[in-house]
C-alpha cells in the first residue's frame, strides 16, 4: 500500500506536503478556538472566505488573464475570512450571542457565494470544489507559503500560549493581570482569519474545518491541560492526515474526505480511551 504512495510523490508531493502543513497549522489554531468555545466561528469564517473567492471569480472569471490562484481570489478569500472571524466579537459587544452572529455569517457566505456566480458557466463548480476539497491542486508555492505560516504559528504558540489561552478562557482575569485583552482577542481573530482564508483557497473547506475542529477535540479527551493540547492536536492532525493520504492514494479515494473520515473515527477512539481511565 505504501509503495504506490511514494511512487505518486513526484506528481502529488507538493499537494501532500501542503496538506500536512495545513493540518498542523489548523490544529494549533483549533486549540485556541476550542478554548474560546468558538468552534462554529471557524466554519462561518470558511463560508465567508468562500464568498470572497466567489466575488473575485465574478470579477476575474476562470480563464481570464487576471485569474490566478495567488491573485485576487487569494486576497479576497483572506479578507472575507478575517471579517468572518472579527464580526462575532463585534456582535457580542452589541449584546448579540456569538452563535447567532456566526450563523448569520455562515448563511451570508453560503447563499451569496452561490448567487454571485449563479450565471457563471464554471463559477458554481469552483464554489462546490472549495466547499469540499481542492487539495490535489496545491503546488510548490503553496508548500513554501504554508511552511512559513506553520512555523510562524508554532513560534507564536510557543512564545505566547499562556496569554493566548488566558484571554481565550478568562478574558476578565487576563485584563486584571495587565494583559491587553481586546488587542489579543482582535489579533487572534485576524490571525485565525488569515490562516483560514489561505487554507480554504488551497485545500478546501472540508479539510480545513476538519483539521481545525477534530484533532483538538481528540486532544481534549487525552490531555489534562490546555497547554498540552497544542502538541497533541498537532501530532494527531499530522499523523491522521499522512495515513489518510496513503490510504486515499492506494484505494483511489479523495484525500481531503479520507482525512476527515479518519479524524472523525479518532475522536470516537479518544473518547472511549478517556472513559476507560
Amino acid at each position: 500500500m505504501g509503495s504506490s504512495f511514494w511512487e505518486s510523490w513526484d506528481l502529488f508531493g507538493d499537494a501532500y506536503l501542503t496538506g500536512l502543513l495545513c493540518a498542523v497549522m489548523l490544529a494549533l489554531v483549533g486549540v485556541v478556538q476550542t478554548a474560546k468555545r468558538e468552534v462554529f466561528a471557524g466554519i462561518a469564517a470558511a463560508q465567508a472566505s468562500t464568498l470572497g473567492i466567489a466575488i473575485a471569480l465574478s470579477i476575474a472569471p476562470i480563464g481570464s488573464d487576471h485569474h490566478s490562484q495567488h491573485g485576487l481570489p487569494w486576497v479576497l478569500g483572506i479578507g472575507f475570512a478575517i471579517i468572518g472571524t472579527v464580526v462575532p466579537g463585534i456582535g457580542r459587544r452589541i449584546g448579540e450571542s456569538s452563535e447567532a452572529v456566526c450563523a448569520w455569517v455562515f448563511l451570508c457566505g453560503a447563499s451569496f457565494s452561490v448567487l454571485v456566480l449563479a450565471h457563471s458557466p464554471h463559477g458554481l463548480e469552483e464554489v462546490q470544489r472549495l466547499m469540499f476539497s481542492s487539495l490535489i491542486g496545491a503546488d510548490r508555492h503553496d508548500v513554501y507559503a504554508f511552511a512559513g505560516l506553520t512555523l510562524l504559528s508554532i513560534l507564536l504558540v510557543s512564545l505566547r500560549h499562556r496569554q493566548i489561552l488566558l484571554v481565550a478562557t478568562d478574558p476578565e482575569f487576563a485584563l486584571a493581570v495587565g494583559i491587553p485583552q481586546r488587542r489579543y482577542a482582535l489579533a487572534s481573530s485576524i490571525w485565525v482569519g488569515i490562516l483560514l482564508g489561505c487554507a480554504i483557497h488551497t485545500v478546501g473547506s472540508l479539510f480545513t474545518f476538519s483539521c481545525l475542529v477534530l484533532p483538538p477535540m481528540s486532544a481534549k479527551f487525552l490531555c489534562r491541560t490546555m497547554r498540552a493540547m497544542f502538541p497533541v492536536a498537532a501530532l494527531i492532525a499530522l499523523g491522521s492526515s499522512f495515513v489518510a493520504f496513503v490510504i486515499a492514494d492506494s484505494y483511489d479515494y479523495p484525500p481531503g474526505q479520507m482525512a476527515a473520515g479518519l479524524q472523525i473515527v479518532l475522536v470516537v477512539v479518544c473518547l472511549l480511551l478517556r472513559r476507560r481511565r
